[in-house]
């Protein structure tokens, strides 16, 4: 059987700037593994310049992840993807794995000359009201499963966006029920996961229980995660949420609020939830906020815990009584797809001074970049309570690194920094300057002995270590299932994109 070429050894540039790792180096073209693919499932390949592959290849959030693929795989079953990986594996095929779609990071879902395998076919929803979950294919986007649970008074732990896929339940996860119920990967039952081997195996608490905790929070470095079990909880029926928008003259009192609701509000009321942003518009020169904020209850108005929300002056609010599903269409509004995307994210331990201090450094940064065309800034601080994280460890164990903040009492900050803009031309630019100033705001909250060293994966950048900074003890751990479920380190290898096991000499 003809085989691939393998990874070439050589270095490339990202962005413009810097170098890449050489995991994820692009390779020789591969059209004989694409061949050999379309012999294996006629109709299921499209070669590169189809219509199918185009699309396919544009279908992402970011223009960072539009990359150039040699084909485009889609599959049906899990079967399909078990003899796809025994393929890719028998031949040195590299191949990427695509679910929403959602991430910055170049080459997390996509590829260069190599297979980009999106699950899209994989889009079933099973409800076992009994057993309390939802077994659904790694291809469905969080939409499909809100529409699917809402009538039946339901929800799942998963992503607050209809258009985010469900890698976030291989990453963390934040869900509107993130202060009641913890982060998504602990509110999931079961893997169901093809191995490098080809063989299927369902990982769950008591089978494979090794692989189902390094799952949560070890992303594409196992295997191809094909469903997944979710563990739903009963709703009223309703919930009540929108967005409320503030003009620039309000953030002072936003950013108390947001204070307000890391320390307090999230901590005293768990079915309370909001995720605060701050916007800044380089084209208009206009800054706001704009907050979704949500009460998980049936409710026509917001408790008084969260009343100041609604008390700062806003120019304008979709807060309302409505489905869950429709609550994830009306945050996902105005949100478009394929411009350039660059997020990066760092933790730390919550301070009002520091979160004023940080946003005001940012929206300085921001201004002196109006001139790349389409830019917005955007900022957005999300808590992390000594709730959600007791929640989240009463379930099981995850190899996210938090179990030491499940008793100091103390509510930890995501800090998250993204930028959009219209054209890679810009990104050699300006990339390198925001990596800078997100480095600087870490050595600021270094300094203030306020810095968590924990990077929330799922809104990494491309170059910051998420998987390392869960530490020694659960990056060993990872190596060990490593050992035992991909010693020939093919989901390394021959799966170069996203964010990947730390190599031993970088931590």
């Amino acid at each position: 059987m003809a085989r691939c070429r393998t990874l070439l050894q050589t270095t490339a540039t990202i962005w413009g700037f810097g170098v890449l790792p050489l995991w994820m180096v692009a390779a020789a073209p591969t059209p004989e593994c694409c061949s050999l693919l379309a012999q294996a499932f006629p109709g299921d390949v499209s070669p590169r310049g189809t219509d199918v592959w185009t699309f396919e290849n544009e279908d992402f959030w970011s223009a960072t992840e539009i990359r150039n693929p040699s084909c485009v795989f889609l599959p049906d079953s899990t079967e399909k993807v078990a003899q796809a990986v025994s393929l890719f594996v028998a031949n040195e095929c590299r191949f990427s794995i695509k679910g929403g779609g959602h991430s910055a990071i170049p080459q997390a879902a996509n590829i260069d000359d190599g297979v980009l395998m999106p699950m899209k076919l994989l889009n079933s929803t099973e409800i076992d009201l009994e057993a309390g979950s939802v077994r659904v294919g790694m291809g469905l986007l969080m939409r499909d499963i809100y529409q699917a649970l809402d009538p039946h008074n339901l929800t799942a732990m998963i992503g607050r966006y209809e258009k985010v896929g469900l890698g976030l339940t291989v990453g963390a996860g934040i869900s509107y029920f993130f202060n009641r119920e913890g982060f998504a990967v602990d509110n999931v039952l079961n893997y169901e996961v093809v191995l490098a081997d080809g063989s299927v195996v369902n990982a769950t608490q008591s089978s494979h229980p090794d692989l189902f905790r390094a799952l949560k929070g070890g992303n594409n470095n196992f295997g191809v995660v094909t469903h997944v079990t979710l563990r739903t909880v009963e709703t009223e029926g309703a919930v009540y949420g929108g967005v409320v928008y503030y003009p620039e003259s309000s953030i002072p009192q936003v950013t108390d609020q947001i204070y307000d609701y890391h320390t307090r509000q999230a901590v005293e009321d768990t079915l309370t939830h909001v995720l605060p942003q701050y916007g800044y518009n380089g084209t208009s020169n206009e800054t706001i906020a704009f907050c979704p904020v949500i009460y998980n209850r049936a409710v026509d108005e917001l408790p008084e815990i969260m009343r100041g929300w609604v008390d700062t002056p806003y120019t304008q609010s979709t807060l309302k009584k409505r489905s869950y599903a429709n609550l994830a269409f009306e945050l996902h509004d105005g949100f478009p797809d394929r411009q350039v995307q660059e997020q990066r994210v760092f933790t730390v331990y919550a301070d009002a001074d520091l979160y004023r201090d940080v946003w005001a450094a940012y929206h300085t940064w921001l201004q002196q970049w109006q001139h790349i065309p389409g830019l917005y800034g955007l900022h957005v601080v999300m808590p992390i309570t000594q709730n959600s994280l007791v929640a989240s460890y009463s379930k099981g164990s995850n190899v996210l690194g938090l179990e030491d903040n499940l008793t100091n009492n103390q509510t930890l900050g995501v800090l998250y920094f993204g930028l959009t803009m219209d054209s890679m031309d810009d990104t050699a630019e300006i990339l390198p300057a925001h990596a800078e100033f997100v480095q600087s705001m870490i050595d600021l909250a270094k300094s203030r002995d306020l810095w968590h060293p924990y990077i929330m994966l799922t809104y990494s950048g491309w170059d910051q270590p998420a998987i390392a900074s869960y530490g020694p003890e659960n990056v060993a751990f990872l190596y060990e299932v490593q050992a035992v479920y991909d010693p020939a380190h093919i989901f390394q290898r021959l799966v170069p994109g996203g964010q990947k096991l730390p190599e031993p000499e970088s931590l």
